[in-house]
């Protein structure tokens, strides 16, 4: 079942070129030097199979384990504003990240797919789910309380899969959609480009959420 629509553009993450992608070192414990409630965020996203991947804000400004560079020189990550949260994608963040944004006014969730890029090369795209609001004066402490707890609860019984992340390297891959099957990728893709502009008059297009105009 899926809980959450479609943004309506993707998300582009864009990494430094010295922070290495394929197998991160310390995914989780980067976000503490920001705050400790991030830190928890990113520990227990893994246990939903799941990861923590930026922040962005104009009050928190830009963080999370692709983002290093803004973190340890902030000259470099100009004036955002708006929030907008990036989370790997499972069934079990995108059910949870649908309670907390039904219950976080003024924010909204949905998924989209995200490129990850150094400098021009196009390193990985996966999908991902996106908490997004077009307030720059959003209450994020209230939020991060609020997801925090809710992890909490959602994790109860699971693996400490962070622990591992940590100590071994997370070995970073991404699944672009709810199936890894390339054959049957390639026929759903095809059966879609044949798809005639009368068939979308007629029944209209996929529900599709307007991302927040202040983070364009």
């Amino acid at each position: 079942m899926t809980f959450l629509p479609y943004w309506d553009r993707h998300v582009d993450i864009d990494m430094d070129s010295w922070a290495p992608y394929g197998v991160d070192f310390f995914p989780v414990s980067v976000n503490a030097l920001h705050s400790e409630i991030l830190h928890r965020i990113a520990t227990r996203a893994f246990q939903l199979d799941s990861e923590f991947l930026c922040l962005r804000s104009l009050k928190s400004g830009q963080i999370g384990p692709l983002m290093r560079g803004g973190l340890l020189d902030p000259e470099r990550a100009g004036v955002d504003l708006g929030f907008l949260m990036v989370f790997g994608y499972s069934k079990a963040m995108e059910a949870l990240a649908h309670l907390v944004a039904e219950a976080s006014r003024g924010l909204r969730a949905g998924l989209t797919l995200c490129g990850f890029w150094d400098r021009s090369i196009l390193v990985d795209e996966s999908k991902v789910i996106a908490l997004a609001s077009e307030n720059p004066l959003f209450d994020e402490e209230t939020f991060f309380a609020l997801f925090g707890e809710a992890l909490e609860k959602a994790c109860e019984g699971t693996s400490n899969v962070a622990y591992f992340a940590e100590r071994f390297g997370y070995r970073r891959f991404a699944i672009a959609y709810d199936t890894d099957d390339v054959t049957d990728l390639r026929i759903a893709q095809t059966l879609f480009d044949f798809e005639l502009d009368e068939t979308r008059r007629i029944v209209g297009p996929a529900p599709e959420l307007s991302f927040p105009p202040l983070m364009s």
